[in-house]
C-alpha cells in the first residue's frame, strides 16, 4: 500500500512542478532503487524515471538538452549502443529490461542535467543530499549498536520490493556490516563515498554552513568504512587525498582534530590499514575475514572465461551471469567485480565503452577541478573489486553532473 501511495505523490510532483519531482527522484528515490511501485515488481525509480522522459518534451528545460558535456554524452551514446546491439544479436534478449536500463542509466541523468539550472535548484538537491545522509547515519547508529536493522524490516513489511534486501549479521573489523537504509553494504558504502565529495565541495567552496558540510563528510565516510566493504576503503583514501590536499580544509579546525587523531591513533591506524590491505591481497588472512579475496576472483574469472570466448566481443546478453553462468558455477556467487558481468553479458565492447566512460567523467571534472576527479576514479576502483549490485552508471553520472553544475555554479561567481 505505500508504494503505491509514493509513486502517487512522486507522480503528482512531477505533474505540478516537474524540476522538483526530477530533483527527488535523482537524490531520494534513485539510491533506494529497491523500492518497488506496486506495478508488478517494477522499482519506482523505474517508472518515475521513465514517467519524467514522457513529460520532458513538453517542458522547458528540454532545451537544455543540448548543453549536456560531449564528455559525458558520447560515452553513454555508445554505451547504449553497446546493449542494443548485444540484445539484439544474443541467444535471450531482454528487450524491455535493455531500454529500461538505458533510460535510468543514461537518459535520466541527462533529464537531472537540465533541471540543474540555477543556484535555487542546485541548493535544492544538496539540500536533499543533506537529508539523505543524516537519515542514512541516523539508521546506522541503532543498526550498529543493536547489530540488527530494523528500518530495512520496516521497508519490507511496508512496501513492494522490487530488488534484493539484505540486513547482513556478519561483523568485520568490530563492526557489523551495515546497509542503514540501503539494499546491501556496497551500496551503502557508495553513496557514503560518492556523497562526501559533494559535501567536500560545499564545505570548500561556499563559506555559508562550512563545518556542518565537513562533520557531515567524515560521518558519511564513518559510513562507508561501517559498511564492511574494503573495495570501499579505495573510495575512502580517494576522498582523503582529496581532503588533505586542500588548503580551505586545512584552514578548518575540524581538519586540526582530525589530524590529532590521526597522530594519535596512528599506531591502531597503521595496524588496522595493514590488516585490511593484507586481507584485500592475501587470500589466506581471510580466514579471519570472512568475504572475497584475489583467489576467489581467480576462480570466478576461470569459471567466467568459457562463456566469454562464446562471444568474447558483443558478449551474451543481459543478466547472462546470473541466469547461466551462477546457477552453474557456485563459485561466483555476488561476481566480486563489475568485469566479471561486463565481459560475460557486454564482451569486449563493454568493457572498452564502460573504460571510455570512466576516463571520459574523469577528464570532465578534472578540468573544472584537478581533485575531484578522483570521483569516477574511486567509483572504478571500488567496482573493480566489488559487486555493481545496486550500483548502477546512472548513480556515478547523478554525482557527476551535480559536481560539474556545483563547481561551475562557484567558478561564475569568483569570476
Amino acid at each position: 500500500m505505500l508504494s503505491y501511495a509514493l509513486l502517487f505523490v512522486f507522480i503528482f510532483l512531477l505533474l505540478r512542478d516537474y524540476k522538483k519531482g526530477v530533483i527527488f527522484t535523482a537524490f531520494i528515490v534513485q539510491p533506494l532503487t529497491y523500492i518497488g511501485s506496486g506495478i508488478g515488481e517494477i522499482s519506482l525509480y523505474y517508472i518515475l524515471a521513465f514517467f519524467a522522459l514522457i513529460l520532458f518534451p513538453i517542458t522547458p528545460y528540454f532545451k537544455n538538452i543540448k548543453t549536456y558535456p560531449k564528455l559525458l554524452l558520447i560515452p553513454t551514446c555508445l554505451m547504449a549502443i553497446s546493449y542494443l546491439v548485444t540484445n539484439s544479436i544474443c541467444r535471450k534478449p531482454h528487450t524491455v529490461l535493455i531500454i529500461s536500463n538505458i533510460i535510468t542509466q543514461f537518459i535520466f541523468p541527462v533529464i537531472l542535467w537540465c533541471v540543474l539550472t540555477d543556484d535555487n535548484k542546485l541548493k535544492a538537491a544538496v539540500k536533499l543530499l543533506c537529508y539523505m545522509c543524516v537519515i542514512s547515519i541516523l539508521v546506522m547508529i541503532p543498526e550498529q549498536i543493536f547489530k540488527h536493522n530494523y528500518f530495512t524490516d520496516l521497508i519490507m513489511h511496508t512496501c513492494v520490493i522490487s530488488d534484493f534486501v539484505i540486513d547482513a549479521d556478519t561483523i568485520r573489523y568490530g563492526l557489523k556490516r551495515i546497509n542503514s537504509i540501503f539494499s546491501y553494504f556496497s551500496t551503502c558504502g557508495m553513496f557514503g563515498y560518492l556523497s562526501a565529495y559533494i559535501l567536500w565541495i560545499m564545505g570548500s567552496k561556499y563559506k555559508i554552513r562550512q563545518n556542518y558540510y565537513f562533520v557531515l563528510l567524515l560521518l558519511m565516510m564513518l559510513l562507508s568504512f561501517s559498511s564492511g566493504s574494503r573495495a570501499t576503503f579505495l573510495g575512502i583514501f580517494c576522498v582523503l587525498i582529496g581532503l588533505f590536499t586542500d588548503s580551505k580544509f586545512q584552514q578548518n579546525n575540524i581538519f586540526k582534530i582530525l589530524l590529532g587523531l590521526c597522530i594519535l591513533l596512528s599506531p591502531i591506524i597503521v595496524s588496522y590499514v595493514g590488516d585490511i590491505l593484507d586481507s584485500m591481497i592475501s587470500s589466506d588472512s581471510n580466514k579471519a575475514v570472512t568475504g572475497s579475496s584475489s583467489e576467489m576472483r581467480m576462480l570466478q574469472w576461470e569459471a567466467c572465461l568459457p562463456y566469454f570466448e562464446q562471444s568474447p566481443i558483443w558478449g551474451n546478453g543481459r543478466m547472462y551471469i546470473w541466469e547461466e553462468v551462477a546457477p552453474r558455477n557456485p563459485i561466483i556467487q555476488g561476481a566480486e567485480s563489475i568485469f566479471f558481468s561486463l565481459t560475460v553479458d557486454y564482451g569486449i565492447m563493454g568493457v572498452i565503452t564502460y573504460l571510455i566512460m570512466i576516463g571520459s567523467a574523469t577528464i570532465l571534472l578534472y578540468k573544472k577541478e584537478r581533485r575531484l576527479a578522483f570521483l569516477p576514479i574511486g567509483y572504478f576502483l571500488i567496482l573493480s573489486l566489488s559487486p555493481d549490485a545496486g550500483i548502477q552508471y546512472n548513480l556515478l553520472l547523478t554525482f557527476v553532473v551535480l559536481s560539474y553544475k556545483l563547481i561551475n555554479s562557484y567558478n561564475n561567481k569568483a569570476m
